[in-house]
């Protein structure tokens, strides 16, 4: 895996640098590393979006076909791929942008996370923050330093950012109880890890839920209207009720 991940680690620690050469400030490189990485990886993000868009307005029909077909596998299957032809929907390019996108993603983790990147560079200028100081390691001196406690609004920020998030990709009101320490959890792990990954995490979830709001738009609530492959095809006009008045004469 190191092997895989060291030529792109490579490409991000100098484009890393060419940012800090004309702002020489490492909190404003990573920020601008962090767009250019999503503009890069925007258009593999928006077929993920789309295909998430498309199986959330999927998801009661599907669930309703589970409902109807638990006790035929086969064909609950036929019925779910003729509702994803109806739809024009490929669920599996809900997840195969995601796996081209990790390795970059996983490898400006590690660059951000590995030791003496920054030189003791320090956060927007602030003498005592540094982009590699861990907050968590910083608990001791706020009695004496209250003005340290600074440090916890990166895990803070961390943490709406993630809930933000959340609330606006997952729509359904199930996956949302699942989910629901999710950002109490990701902010906990912000105060583990450096301040800079920190700002790299923050400046992505905004990216994304702007990308969101472009590709998808606001949060609705899920289409309970049938799908396509369930509306019934149409035999012509109904036949209208006679009743024995309006019965015709022989």
């Amino acid at each position: 895996m190191n092997q895989l991940l060291a030529p792109i680690t490579n490409l991000l620690r100098h484009i890393l640098g060419f940012f800090y050469g004309f702002t020489h400030d490492y909190a404003l490189a990573i920020i601008l590393l962090t767009l250019l990485v999503k503009l890069v990886l925007h258009p593999l993000t928006r077929v993920q979006l789309r295909s998430m868009k498309a199986m959330q307005t999927l998801a009661p029909h599907i669930e309703a076909l589970k409902r109807k077909y638990k006790e035929d596998p086969k064909a609950l299957n036929q019925e779910m791929m003729a509702l994803y032809r109806a739809h024009n929907v490929n669920p599996v390019m809900g997840c195969l942008p995601m796996v081209v996108q990790l390795p970059v993603l996983w490898a400006l983790f590690r660059l951000l996370y590995s030791k003496d990147l920054f030189g003791g560079a320090t956060v927007f200028g602030i003498p005592w923050l540094r982009l590699d100081e861990i907050p968590s390691r910083m608990y001791g001196s706020f009695s004496s330093h209250p003005e340290q406690l600074l440090v916890l609004v990166f895990p803070l920020l961390v943490a709406v950012t993630t809930w933000l998030q959340q609330r606006m990709s997952v729509t359904d009101p199930q996956q949302a109880r699942l989910f629901v320490f999710m950002p109490i959890m990701v902010g906990y792990f912000g105060t583990l890890y450096p301040v800079g990954l920190s700002i790299y995490w923050i400046v992505s979830t905004v990216a994304y839920i702007f990308e969101y709001l472009i590709v998808v738009g606001r949060p609705h609530p899920m289409s309970v209207a049938p799908p396509k492959s369930q509306v019934p095809a149409s035999r012509g006009p109904a036949p209208v009720p006679q009743g024995k008045k309006g019965a015709r004469r022989a």
